[in-house]
């Protein structure tokens, strides 16, 4: 039986605030035990996480903010240098019942990177997606995750832990928007150049606080790779730099004053690293728009060293979003 709990106005704020956002509604899964799995050679199939699962009706279009709290993989059996274990997590939805949700509609989004031994004993995912209810109905969120690598082969298994505590919290948002990259935006992005992508209108309605999120699923090129070309041995990696920007507009699509840029993240992707997932929030407050009333979002991927890197985009197996944006006013 799945546990489903409405927290206190006060706990429920100090707890998104933590995460970023702030909301007098919301409702989490039960937090999850100690969880192990066992890495594969390829990323095969997800396993989900006993524990996360949230059930919710929905009316047809209705829209769930949904975000991870307190979600770590680390490794159990021991690790050396070059024991790189690559781990996707992810968001997923569907009907309470078990059925899939229609062709195409998006089912959730997923966080992706590389553990690299010794340095790095675990990984913090960061998942944070709005499902929309496709109709009207009840439905399942959970958290998954598969990791995989090839050190995986001759009898050699490793296995990975969730720790306890792991949940997925649920906020509803009357104005709350998502946007995905298209797969035909994906793109290579060459040392020293900037990309604007992920553009989205959003309008803010019902509140004086504003969040916007773009978060970019990243990968250095690294030489002969299949995924992208231009990778050379000169360098090990990709430095980069993500920040959101916020060009204030009127309902025409005009421009209305000044764009507003969000906090500077900096990412260093190495070879053995290999991909990673930007993380980027922004928080902003109507009086920073000057009474405009709509904000076009934008993400700024700047290589400022290194080899080239790829921007994902579209949508992997099952419909999870790869690089993806939000937004909400409360």
């Amino acid at each position: 039986m799945v546990l489903k709990r409405v927290r206190p106005m006060v706990a429920a704020v100090l707890a998104m605030a933590s995460a970023g956002v702030v909301s007098s509604a919301t409702g989490a899964s039960a937090a999850s035990a100690d969880f192990e799995y066992e890495v594969t050679r390829k990323a095969v199939a997800y396993v989900d996480i006993p524990g996360t699962d949230m059930v919710f009706t929905a009316a047809a279009g209705e829209k769930s903010y949904l975000w991870s709290r307190n979600l770590t993989v680390a490794n159990v059996t021991p690790l050396g240098s070059g024991d790189n274990v690559g781990t996707t997590a992810a968001v997923r939805c569907g009907y309470s019942h078990g059925g899939a949700l229609p062709a195409e509609a998006e089912a959730g989004s997923y966080w992706a990177a590389n553990q690299v031994p010794p340095g790095e004993a675990s990984l913090s995912p960061a998942l944070r997606w709005v499902f929309i209810a496709p109709t009207a109905g009840t439905f399942t969120c959970r958290l998954s995750v598969v990791s995989y690598s090839s050190i995986i082969q001759n009898g050699r298994t490793v296995t990975m832990k969730v720790p306890a505590g792991a949940e997925l919290d649920r906020a509803v948002y009357a104005n709350a928007a998502r946007w995905t990259l298209p797969s035909a935006s994906a793109t290579v992005i060459a040392r020293g150049t900037t990309q604007t992508t992920l553009g989205y209108t959003y309008v803010p309605t019902g509140g004086d606080n504003i969040t916007l999120v773009q978060d970019a699923a990243l990968t250095t090129c690294v030489p002969n790779s299949a995924i992208c070309e231009g990778g050379s041995t000169a360098y090990d990696g990709t430095k980069a730099e993500t920040w959101i920007e916020a060009q204030p507009q009127n309902a025409d699509g005009t421009k209305c004053g000044d764009p507003i840029s969000g906090p500077v993240a900096k990412w260093s992707i190495s070879s053995a690293k290999h991909h990673r997932t930007a993380t980027n929030a922004f928080h902003l407050t109507r009086s920073q728009l000057r009474g405009c009333t709509h904000i076009r979002a934008t993400l700024k991927v700047k290589n400022t060293d290194g080899n080239p890197v790829n921007l994902h985009a579209g949508h992997a197996s099952g419909q999870i979003a790869a690089t993806h944006g939000l937004g909400f006013t409360y």
